[in-house]
């Protein structure tokens, strides 16, 4: 009998946050541009404008001096894009109000 198969696959994992946060200040719904930006202890460490008509991506700053706290900055671009993409293709201006209210409905 092989004694892999008695060995249990289950384990635990602990989410600490960080600190790092990311916003959407600015979604234009007719322009299809959203602008988001990352940020660790209230400053403003990178800026992305994600510009879905054009299919372009402009970014200002970097994440590497937060190091190991974040994701790579292809990952954020590839994060935004998606995002960007959900809030235009559902018509969301406000996502911090969209997503209180999601978090709100849950807990109601």
């Amino acid at each position: 009998m092989n004694d892999n198969t008695d060995k249990s696959n289950v384990g635990h994992t602990i989410f600490k946050a960080t600190g790092v946060r990311h916003e959407y200040p600015h979604v234009n719904l007719v322009k299809q541009q959203v602008t988001c930006i990352v940020l660790y202890n209230e400053e403003t460490y990178m800026t992305v404008i994600v510009d879905l008509i054009n299919d372009t991506v402009q970014v200002q700053g970097n994440v590497d001096e937060l190091g190991d706290l974040t994701i790579s900055r292809d990952s954020y671009i590839d994060m935004f894009k998606g995002q960007a993409k959900f809030f235009i293709d559902n018509n969301i201006s406000n996502p911090k109000k969209y997503y209180d209210e999601l978090i709100n409905n849950q807990t109601s």
